[in-house]
């Protein structure tokens, strides 16, 4: 067995890094959108360095299945494989970068995209590099509560609808006052619409709310729209009702009486004052 001394060993593996530097290629950057709109096609890119290496081909994969592919040396050098759930408009080319564009599914799904560089024989040598996207489709506002009134009495009942604005997927809804969730009753539940154009849905829910005997002051209310993505979408709206106690009713009614009781105190000085004057006047 022949002996490598410490040092032979030190240029051994100089010589083996300087060559891997010469002659690796590499995926220099990868653009894939976090979110994809199913009414719209995604655009994804992919840059990378050859340095001395000749380019093979580029492929694009959606998770496991190839759906792009660049060969310089063939005719055509581009081919489009449209799979299960996804269609593959096009893309373009250079000797650095390839370009593709996907319509996503009208469906709430995920998967990953992966861009993978080879280079020409005896090597072959491969570069990946993969991000994930997910079909969201964002609503345009946030939410709308309607059936508030601006005043309401201890023992008072009333009913609120929250609307979420048509997203895909379609957003869950959630009811909180005081900042306390409201466990919704079996006919709460957040309704939906029928599907729009790429898929999209209307969402809404019914919130009653009793007013305590005993309350006073306000009640801030607030709805919370909520898109089950990774990261979650969260949109909300807010309201404030003041509620007036029966005691502030009765002060309110008292302050009135007493006002009007000095209203009638002063009429009758200003009476009694004018016939005073006419009698010295007389005189």
């Amino acid at each position: 067995m022949m002996c490598i001394s410490g040092y032979s060993k030190m240029k051994l593996l100089a010589l083996i890094a300087l060559c891997a530097i010469t002659s690796a290629h590499d995926i220099t950057q990868l653009k894939v959108p976090l979110y994809a709109d199913p009414r719209r096609a995604a655009e994804l890119s992919c840059h990378f360095q050859m340095n001395d290496q000749k380019l093979h081909s580029v492929k694009w994969y959606r998770d496991m299945n190839e759906i792009f592919r660049y060969n310089p040396s063939q005719k055509p050098s581009i081919r489009l494989f449209n799979v299960t759930g996804i269609m593959v408009q096009g893309g373009e080319c250079q000797t650095d970068s390839c370009m593709v564009r996907v319509m996503p599914p009208p469906i709430a799904t995920g998967a990953a995209y992966t861009c993978e560089v080879s280079t020409e024989g005896p090597k072959f040598q491969i570069a990946r590099k993969s991000k994930h996207m997910t079909v969201v489709a964002m609503p345009d506002g946030d939410p709308v509560i309607i059936g508030a009134p601006k005043v309401l009495k201890p023992g008072e009942q009333i009913f609120l609808n929250c609307t979420s604005d048509y997203s895909l997927p379609s957003a869950d809804i959630n009811w909180y006052i005081d900042d306390e969730l409201q466990k919704p009753e079996a006919w709460q539940r957040t309704e939906q619409s029928g599907p729009q154009p790429g898929g999209l849905r209307r969402s809404w829910r019914v919130l009653r709310v009793r007013v305590p005997p005993n309350a006073s002051g306000a009640m801030r209310v607030r709805c919370e729209a909520i898109l089950s993505v990774e990261p979650p979408v969260v949109r909300d709206a807010n309201i404030i009702i003041t509620i007036h106690s029966r005691t502030q009713l009765s002060k309110y009614v008292s302050n009135n009486a007493g006002t009007k009781l000095d209203v009638n105190v002063v009429s009758l000085v200003i009476i009694w004052t004018v016939k005073q004057i006419s009698r010295f006047m007389s005189l």
